[in-house]
Parts: structure tokens; C-alpha cells; sequence
């Protein structure tokens, strides 16, 4: 438990790092760094990989699949574990939000190649923090509610390399800084924590209760305002 909490410390002492090297960014003066990673990795002959309009992120398709994945497990009995995917969806509309105040600016063309670039606001890259959320969330339940067996294993492997893939291929299109896209794992990394967090406190408070009685008033005090879920997954 200590080295859990340890490493979220430093996750968020990370995110205050990479936020304020954010706002100090400016659109006529990226980081060297951030310049140097994007070329290298733009070096690489994708094809016409960088024309195409990946929607596997917040909006789309990452969407369908979300809600997919939340029926399945629903219509499995697993009810709390699907109301706990559904707040990845919760999560990411705050990115929105992060991007608006924080207000780093998109990649240029002045220095790197841009095959399509969004006109809003680039740090922290929402792609990058649903997909860290998303997948985490998808391997953390497998392990824990799968046999172990090679669909558990596809599943873990898919969704790890995921996380990866979708980092490079944001940079390659030039839609993102690195920075944008290290700031969007850590954002999600830490949301995900609290994610899996609460839903091992929730887990832990129903399994100490009998199932034909659901003392609603005994929820953690930081759980009351969500009493009602309480009452649809018990």
C-alpha cells in the first residue's frame, strides 16, 4: 500500500511538472525536445498513415466501444464494474476543460509536419488520457475477473499496446506535442488510479455487508453523494 501511494504521489508531482511546462509553452517557442521527438518519429515511411483521421479517441468510435464494453459487462451481472468504466466517460469531459485553461497550442507546420491539426487547445492530449483510463481500467477488471487463459491475455496485450501505438501515431500526425501526449498518459494514469481506487473501496464495502440488506446510510462519507449507483449495482 505504501508503494501504491508513493507512486501516485510522484504521478501527481509529475503532472505539476508537465502542467507548468505547459503554460510556459509558447507557440513560437516549443521545447527543443518536443521538436526533436516529433521529427524522428515523423522520419518513419507510415504511408499515408498520418491522412488518416483516427477516431479511437475520446469521440467516435472510442465512444461505441465504451458503451459496449458497459452493456457487457452490465447485462453479465457485473454492474459496478460497468458503472466504473462509465466513469472513464466522466473523466474525459474534463479534458476539455484542462486543454481551456491551460492553453498550449498545437504543432505548427513552422516545425513539424501537420497532417491535420484540431483547432482547439493541445495539452493534455484527450486521446492519450482516455486511452491510459480506458485500457487500464479493461486490463485491471480482466485480471481480476477473468480466468487466466489466452482471452484474458489478448485482452490485456491489446489493451496495452494500445496505449503505445495511439502515443506515436498522435505525434506522427502532428496533432500533438510529445509533452502533450506524455501530459495525457499521466493525467489519465492518475484518474485511473482514483478509478481503481474507489472501486476497491466500494467492492470492499458491499463484500462486508449481507446482499439482502443495503445499508446505504453506513456508505463511506466520500461515497453519500453517490448513493443512488449504490442502489443500481448492488
Amino acid at each position: 500500500m505504501a508503494i501504491h501511494k508513493c507512486a501516485f504521489f510522484i504521478l501527481l508531482a509529475l503532472l505539476v511538472l508537465l502542467t507548468a511546462q505547459a503554460l510556459a509553452t509558447k507557440n513560437d517557442d516549443p521545447f527543443s525536445w518536443d521538436v526533436d521527438i516529433a521529427e524522428w518519429i515523423q522520419t518513419a515511411d507510415a504511408g499515408s498513415i498520418g491522412s488518416y483521421n483516427n477516431r479511437m479517441g475520446v469521440a467516435g468510435v472510442a465512444g461505441v466501444v465504451g458503451l459496449i464494453v458497459i452493456a457487457c459487462l452490465w447485462f453479465k451481472g457485473w454492474r459496478a464494474e460497468a458503472v466504473f468504466v462509465g466513469f472513464v466517460g466522466v473523466a474525459d469531459l474534463l479534458n476539455p476543460l484542462f486543454r481551456e485553461v491551460i492553453g498550449n497550442p498545437r504543432p505548427t507546420s513552422e516545425f513539424i509536419t501537420v497532417y491535420r491539426s484540431p483547432v482547439d487547445f493541445s495539452f493534455p492530449s484527450g486521446t492519450a488520457m482516455h486511452v491510459v483510463m480506458f485500457s487500464g481500467v479493461l486490463i485491471y477488471l480482466s485480471m481480476h475477473l477473468m480466468k487466466a487463459g489466452w482471452l484474458r491475455n489478448v485482452i490485456c496485450g491489446i489493451m496495452g499496446l494500445w496505449i503505445p501505438i495511439m502515443g506515436v501515431w498522435l505525434i506522427y500526425r502532428g496533432a500533438h506535442w510529445p509533452s502533450d501526449v506524455l501530459g495525457g498518459y499521466v493525467y489519465g494514469a492518475v484518474f485511473l488510479c482514483i478509478i481503481i481506487w474507489s472501486y476497491q473501496k466500494y467492492i470492499a464495502w458491499r463484500r462486508s455487508l449481507p446482499k439482502e440488506h443495503i445499508p446505504l446510510e453506513k456508505l463511506p462519507s466520500l461515497f453519500q453523494p453517490f448513493a443512488w449507483i449504490a442502489r443500481i449495482v448492488y
